[in-house]
């Protein structure tokens, strides 16, 4: 990365005196319980060094776009995708069938996006989509029939899980994909997604499908946070209230996210939170936006210490009752990571430039998304 190590070179001597800082914060979200061995404690150093060299030479601009994932509207970097780059500058991108035509056409949009993001920010982009397989399938024609995990569930067979994802994440992979938004770990979600009614189920089959993706080289994302299975209103069209008290939901829809974190079987998956709301943990705002939720249950109670993604804010449940401007802020302070804008690219300017806003004049915001930042430059970097 010639432009990488040529921004770096003013910034090293100041990376070098935190070093130490950042090391005991890289260790931190590593979840470290044994003392590191020598090598560990090189490769730590060496990850901590390059990202803080990173991070330390983006702009402001460039350090809030680590902080978004768009879509583009076409399956080719046209005009129109690269001016909207330009002026949203996000660091990660979302593919839908629009932008899916052939496994050609993939390789080169996924390279040029590669290209232009690293070249703008200095590290390579999360390149994302929703591969469940059943009914959530994208470029149908052209991929693999993958079947649902309602289907899979129903071998009674963990291992078909793994296979199934070794076979989508090396497809992926080929493709330059490296990240799959699955699996679904909610309970008796619609649309045959989930693979079981029963959390136990639930957690052997995610943690199967984990496996395979980190065996095909590919990230993952556990969705979505604290489950939906329990919804009666599709979020796409607006919001909902689920009506379960706390306990149900810890011992039910939360547990296996829990179970899974807690086995360490997440150590390759982001974690999607939905936006839906749940009185019971939060009366007052959704999941996305619930700094109780995020911060307090999934990164506290669960002790989850990898990526946080929100939901698409364009869904229903979000866009008919918060300004976009607000709602990238709002997901940040509660304690996402990357916020999801996927299908407006009116929607996605605005989203940015609240953040973008608040990242000049709020210095607690700033302050939470150069954390945020370091945490994904870190684990693109791993």
């Amino acid at each position: 990365m010639k432009r990488l190590t040529k921004r770096v070179l003013p910034v090293l001597f100041i990376s070098g005196l935190l070093l130490a800082g950042v090391l005991a914060y890289a260790f931190f979200l590593l979840g470290q319980t044994e003392a590191p061995s020598r090598t560990s404690v090189s490769s730590a150093a060496a990850g901590a060094d390059k990202a803080a060299a990173a991070v330390a030479a983006m702009t402001p601009e460039e350090r809030v776009g680590q902080l978004m994932m768009i879509g583009i509207m076409g399956p080719e970097l046209d005009i129109a995708a690269a001016q909207q780059l330009a002026r949203c500058p996000a660091g990660n991108i979302i593919f839908f069938d629009r932008n899916m035509v052939s496994p050609v056409q993939v390789r080169k949009l996924t390279k040029e996006l590669r290209q232009r993001i690293e070249m703008h920010s200095g590290v390579l982009p999360f390149i994302a989509l929703d591969q469940e397989g059943g009914r959530v399938l994208r470029m149908r024609g052209s991929f693999p029939a993958i079947p649902s995990e309602e289907d899979i569930g129903r071998t009674g067979d963990p291992a078909a899980a793994r296979k199934w994802a070794i076979l989508t994440g090396k497809t992926l992979h080929d493709l330059g994909i490296n990240v799959n938004l699955a699996p679904v770990v909610d309970l008796d979600s619609p649309a045959e997604r989930s693979y079981s009614t029963d959390p136990g189920v639930v957690t052997e089959f995610a943690a199967q499908a984990c496996q395979g993706y980190r065996d095909s080289q590919v990230w993952c994302a556990l969705k979505h946070f604290p489950g939906i299975g329990k919804v009666k209103t599709d979020p796409h069209i607006d919001g909902d209230r689920v009506q379960a008290d706390a306990e149900e939901l810890r011992q039910q829809d939360i547990k296996p996210f829990a179970d899974l974190i807690r086995r360490k079987e997440a150590a390759n998956a982001f974690v999607m939170v939905s936006n839906v709301t749940f009185p019971a943990l939060d009366p007052e705002w959704p999941a996305c936006v619930s700094r109780r939720i995020m911060t307090d249950i999934l990164r506290g109670t669960c002790g989850y210490q990898g990526l946080i993604l929100s939901d698409d804010m364009e869904m229903g449940a979000m866009a008919k009752h918060y300004a976009f401007s607000d709602m990238g802020v709002m997901a940040i302070k509660a304690g996402a990571d990357i916020v999801l804008v996927c299908h407006d690219y009116g929607h996605e300017k605005e989203t940015f430039e609240g953040m973008l806003q608040a990242y000049k004049t709020d210095p607690e915001f700033q302050r939470l998304a150069d954390e945020k930042v370091m945490r994904i430059v870190r684990t693109k970097l791993r």
